[in-house]
Order: structure tokens, then sequence, then C-alpha cells
């Protein structure tokens, strides 16, 4: 069976990092955050692995001033020791300051 679906609230703007907030899912291993500035994540995509159980928030630093990015959460569970990943959050989008 694969991990819940992950609930994303809206994404806080700041200096150069977007702070991505989401509701945490139960019996879940970890989180993966993606962060791009098109729509469909297949440019300046950027990834960022939580491996916290009860992880419900994260920076992404190192990003363009001014530029707007779309975020996604997804959760997994590791299942003999293979990742199983959940299906995406909705995209939701913000803009750098």
């Amino acid at each position: 069976k694969k991990p819940a679906k992950v609930t994303i609230k809206k994404p806080q703007s700041k200096k150069k990092a977007v702070v991505v907030t989401w509701k945490p899912a139960k019996n879940v291993d970890g989180y993966e955050v993606q962060v791009a500035t098109d729509k469909k994540f297949k440019k300046n995509k950027k990834s960022v692995k939580i491996n916290k159980k009860k992880a419900k928030k994260k920076t992404v630093k190192n990003l363009k001033k001014n530029k707007k990015y779309y975020v996604r959460v997804r959760s997994y569970k590791i299942v003999n020791g293979k990742k199983v990943y959940g299906k995406w959050s909705k995209v939701k989008a913000v803009k750098t300051k």
C-alpha cells in the first residue's frame, strides 16, 4: 500500500528561499519536497529529502531573487528496504523576495 498523499499549505516567501509547510501524514518514514520554475517540474528543479516522520516544514534555500517557483511534496515509506512514494501534493506557486 502506498503512503498517504500530503496536503500542502501556501508556501511562504523568504529572501532567495521558500518555506514549505504541509500537514504530516500518518505511517510514513519521510518526505520529498520539490521546487521548480515551471509547473511541470522540468526546469531548474530542486529536490530535498526529509528523513523525519513528524516533519511538517522545510526551507528550500539558494533560489533566485524575485522569481516564481512551484512547490510540491510527497511522502515515502520504506518497505523491504525500498522507498515507496505516495502521490504528489497539489502544486502551489510562490514568488521569492
